[in-house]
C-alpha cells in the first residue's frame, strides 16, 4: 500500500527523494520537514506525550533557513533528533524521503470524530468504504479550500498539514478495506 497525496507541497523525484519543482526546491524541502512534525505531534497526541520545544521554538527558524537553500541535510537530522523514537526508526529504515513518509502514514491510526460515529455500529464491508471515502473527499475539500486561500498564517499551515496526514490516512485504511485487509471490527479499537 502506497497511496500519498501530498496536494503539490512536497514533490519527489523518481527515485523517491525531494525535488524541485520550477526552481521552488527549497519550498518543497521546508515542506518536507514540516510534514515530518506534523507526523511525529499525531503520533505524540496518540501517545499522550508532550511536544519537544524545539517544535515551538526553534522548527520555523530552520523551515525558513531549507525554504532560503539552506543545508537540507543538517536541517533534517535536527528536526528528526527531536522526534519520537518511532519517527526515527522510521527514518532509519527507509532509503528515501518518499518511503519515509510512506512508513510514517502507516504508523498512525485512522482517527477521525466523523469516522468513529459510523465505526461502532454494525455496518458491512461496502458500508465501511462508503463511509471512509465520504469522510476522505470532505477532508480533500477542505485543504483544496485552504491552500486556495494561501497558507498566509502559521494556524492555516498547521491544519492544511493536519488535515493532508488525516486524508492520507484515511485513503490508506480505505485501500485496505477494498482488499479485505481491515473491517469495521478491526477499526473500533482505534477510533473507539
Amino acid at each position: 500500500m502506497d497511496f500519498l497525496y501530498l496536494f503539490g507541497l512536497v514533490k519527489f523525484d523518481i527515485y523517491g527523494n525531494i525535488t524541485s519543482d520550477g526552481g521552488k526546491e527549497g519550498i518543497s524541502r521546508s515542506n518536507y520537514l514540516y510534514l515530518v512534525s506534523k507526523y511525529n505531534q499525531t503520533i505524540l497526541q496518540e501517545e499522550n506525550l508532550p511536544i519537544s520545544d524545539f517544535f515551538k521554538t526553534e522548527l520555523q527558524a530552520v523551515l525558513k533557513a531549507v525554504e532560503n537553500g539552506g543545508n537540507f541535510a543538517k536541517a533534517k537530522e535536527k528536526v528528526l533528533s527531536n522526534c519520537h523514537l518511532k519517527v526515527q526508526k522510521a527514518a532509519l529504515s527507509c532509503g528515501c524521503d518518499k518511503d519515509f513518509i510512506l512508513k510514517l502514514n502507516e504508523t498512525i491510526s485512522a482517527r477521525d470524530e466523523a469516522f468513529a460515529k459510523f465505526v461502532g455500529q454494525n455496518i458491512n464491508h461496502l458500508q465501511l468504504a462508503y463511509i471512509i471515502t465520504s469522510i476522505s473527499g470532505k477532508v480533500e475539500s477542505k485543504i483544496e479550500g485552504l491552500l486556495f486561500e494561501g497558507l498566509n498564517s502559521k494556524s492555516e499551515k498547521s491544519k492544511a498539514f493536519k488535515e493532508m496526514i488525516k486524508y492520507n490516512r484515511l485513503m490508506l485504511t480505505a485501500e485496505k478495506v477494498a482488499a479485505g485487509e481491515v473491517t469495521a471490527k478491526d477499526l473500533i479499537p482505534i477510533v473507539a
